[in-house]
Formats: C-alpha cells, structure tokens, sequence
C-alpha cells in the first residue's frame, strides 16, 4: 500500500512581542526590526499581543483608554510588513505564571517553531513582571528559541515614544504632538449614524460618528479628514450638560466636497490641528458662520 505524503511541517516564526497599542514610532521599530529578522532566517514574521489589555486583568482601575482598535492596530502591522497578529489570551492564570511558561506556550500559541522573538527595551513578562527585556536571550535560548533581538526606544522631544504620552497628547488636544509621535495623525475609527440634521438644513451637512472607543481628543473644533476627504470635527465636551444633551457620544464631523449617503459606514476620524475650543452660538445661522470660518482657517493643515 502506498504511504501517504509527509504533511509539510509549519514555516518557522518570528514573534514581535508587546501589548502594541496604537502602533507608534517605538512599536514601528519593534515590528520592522521582527521583520528583518524573519527574513535574514527564512521564517514568517508575525506580532503577537495580548487581549485583553494586561492592565485590564492585572489592575482594571488603572487601565488606560486604548489608542486604536483592534482592527486599527492589524492594518498598520501589515503596513510595517508583518503576516499577521496573534493574540495570546491573557487572564489571571497566564498573570499568576512564569515568564519561562511563557516562552514555552508561544510555539502552541502560532503553532509552529519559534525561531525568534523581538521586543522593545521596555518589555516586561510573567508573574509580577519578573523578567525584563535583558532577560529576554537567556531565557528564549533556555526555551528553545534561537534568536531574540531588543530594539532601542524611539526618542521624540529627549524621551522615549510611548502610548502614554500619546494619550496625554490627545488629552490636551496637541495633535501635531500625538501625530510626530505615532508618524500619522491619530484617528478615532466609527461608524456614522443618524443625527438631527441641522447642519443639512443650512447647507452644511455632517456626519455624526460614534467613536468605537472611549477615548477622545480634547473638546473643541479640529481640522481633520474623515478617511481621505478633508474635514472639520467637532468633539463635545461629556462634562458639559448642554453639549452632551445636544450631541451626544458622537463626533460631529462636516466634509468639504464629499456628498452621499454615508450612513452606517466605518469610518476613521483623523485629527490634524485643534483651531478652537467650543463657542456657545444664538441659533444654527451663527453657527454655520462660525463653522465656515473654521473651514477657512483649518485649510493650511489639509
């Protein structure tokens, strides 16, 4: 009886490893420099993240507002040239274990050899953080991965790019800041609902996007772009009863030039310069002054 054919054993992998919220300049390093080493070895470079945020499981009330979505995250992994995401499912147990555990579960978890690993400088694994970047070639070689490289910090303004600068960035409304820092600006992704109208009725219609996540840039008015098509945004302040009640969790966003039907749609609010903060206004015929002067005003950062 003839044998069956040998079943082709999986490529090798080199895993980017970290939490990779919002893919900044510094994760940007990590992911190209897990590339390159994919290459030099013959393997398949992927990023593998943790979901939940470990924050979430390991102090919920500290946990920080997420940069981007899901999503958001995998399209600029496969732009630094990954193959993919893995998402290794962290809770309590995985919290509670060693960092070698670690290591050893990462060959089942992309279920194939692990031929390298690659972290920022900053990267920190098993139980009560107990091994740190520096530890991480001893440990990989003591697992039965061959290779681990660790990517400097990328520096901005004399100090490390992180994801908590990011959000203080937003924060405080200092687009341009979040933007050096992530190497585009940063973009609420959504989906356009139905609002009031108003602005149709005066010959500037919007499109209202709730936000997919909690975060949100400072209140006010911004010059952005709602995917492609420049745009002015208008992010209500929550703390205030007036515009929370007229506006709700949306972001109201008015595009120039680009009419249909855009309802239902994902779409990415991408923020580019704060030009004001909010301006209470007698009635819509003021403000459609105003938000015609705000669109003159924001076309420099288009």
């Amino acid at each position: 009886m003839a044998s069956s054919p040998p079943i082709p054993s999986p490529r090798p992998v080199v895993l980017a490893l970290g939490q990779f919220d919002g893919i900044h300049l510094g994760h940007q390093a990590v992911l190209r420099a897990a590339r390159d080493l994919a290459r030099e070895l013959g393997a398949t470079a992927r990023c593998l993240t943790f979901e939940p945020h470990v924050m979430r499981v390991l102090d919920p009330a500290r946990a920080p507002l997420e940069l981007a979505t899901p999503a958001q995250n995998a399209a600029r992994i496969r732009d630094c040239g990954l193959d993919g995401t893995v998402v290794f499912p962290f809770d309590r147990d995985w919290a509670a274990r060693s960092a070698m555990d670690f290591l050893r579960a990462l060959p089942g978890a992309v279920r194939a050899p692990v031929a390298g690993v690659v972290s920022g400088a900053d990267f920190a694994f098993g139980r009560n953080r107990e091994a740190t970047a520096a530890d991480l070639p001893r440990l990989a070689t003591a697992a039965g991965i061959p290779r681990a490289a660790i990517v400097p910090p990328v520096l901005w303004r004399g100090a490390p790019v992180s994801s908590s600068r990011i959000r203080a960035a937003v924060a405080e409304g200092d687009a341009g800041d979040a933007a050096a820092m992530l190497g585009r600006p940063f973009a609420l992704e959504g989906t356009v609902v139905h609002g009031r109208a108003v602005g149709r009725q005066h010959g500037l219609p919007t499109a209202n996007v709730r936000p997919a996540l909690p975060i949100r840039p400072k209140p006010g008015v911004y010059a952005a772009r709602l995917d492609d098509h420049p745009a002015a945004a208008f992010v209500p302040d929550p703390a205030d009863p007036t515009q929370s009640s007229k506006f709700g969790d949306v972001v109201e966003v008015h595009i120039l030039g680009a009419a249909g039907d855009w309802y239902g749609r994902r779409v990415e609010v991408h923020f580019l310069h704060r030009l004001r903060p909010y301006l209470p206004f007698p009635d819509q015929t003021a403000a459609s002054a105003q938000i015609r002067l705000d669109l003159e005003a924001m076309r420099p950062w288009l």
